[in-house]
């Protein structure tokens, strides 16, 4: 696959991952308090992108920690043990993995709902913050960036996600109602599959298929 392509794979993942994100966090835009709507809700999409990016270049990191590993057979095993993770994750948003209940998760949801009411007027400091929250898909992709074994390539590969989600988010408000629940659960669907074809594409690179020295 050529890095273009893989690029423009990730960022269409995201574009079409966010309409699952609006299902998520599609009402917390609305919390923002701030003197322009536009630029409101610009600043808290570029603290999403920003957050991703940082998360990206730790993952890529990571994965250069272990390719520096000089066991072969450890990096084998953890590009098919990462490789099914992406495959899980992609069943996860395809709906065929019920996601498992967390144990405290009212307490957690309403610490959230305190720190997000907090982050109001602030709306950089919001998105940052949501981009901490549990998304399979921002997962799946951390996954991919650790596999891109390189700290700015990880950075890549978080923007081009994050790129792709800003279209839908930015408009979050009027999806919701333009947009049905179903129309939104088959478009996420489809970044599911992309999450899916990444995680067999890396399954196959760890036994020396399609990979390019």
């Amino acid at each position: 696959m050529s890095l273009l392509l893989e690029y423009f794979m990730i960022f269409l993942g995201g574009f079409l991952g966010s309409y699952h994100c609006i299902g998520m966090c599609g009402a917390i835009p609305s919390l923002i308090i701030y003197k322009n709507f536009w630029i409101g809700n610009i600043l808290y999409n570029l603290g999403r992108v920003f957050t991703y990016i940082f998360l990206g270049f730790l993952a890529g990191l990571l994965g250069m920690y272990f390719h520096k590993l000089e066991f072969q057979t450890f990096q084998k095993i953890l590009s098919i043990f990462l490789g099914i993770g992406m495959i899980l994750l992609g069943f996860q948003v395809l709906g065929s993995i019920k996601e498992k209940g967390v144990p405290f998760l009212d307490v957690i949801f309403f610490t959230i709902s305190d720190m997000l009411n907090a982050f109001r007027k602030s709306p950089f400091f919001l998105g940052m913050f949501n981009g901490f929250l549990p998304c399979p898909l921002v997962y799946a992709f951390l996954m991919k960036a650790v596999l891109d074994k390189d700290p700015l390539k990880g950075m890549l590969t978080m923007f081009f996600f994050g790129l792709g989600t800003i279209p839908a988010m930015l408009f979050s408000s009027k999806l919701l109602t333009l947009i049905s629940p179903l129309t939104r659960k088959n478009l996420s669907k489809l970044s599911g599959i992309i999450v899916i074809l990444f995680g067999i594409w890396t399954i196959l690179r760890a036994f020396g298929i399609g990979h390019h020295h």
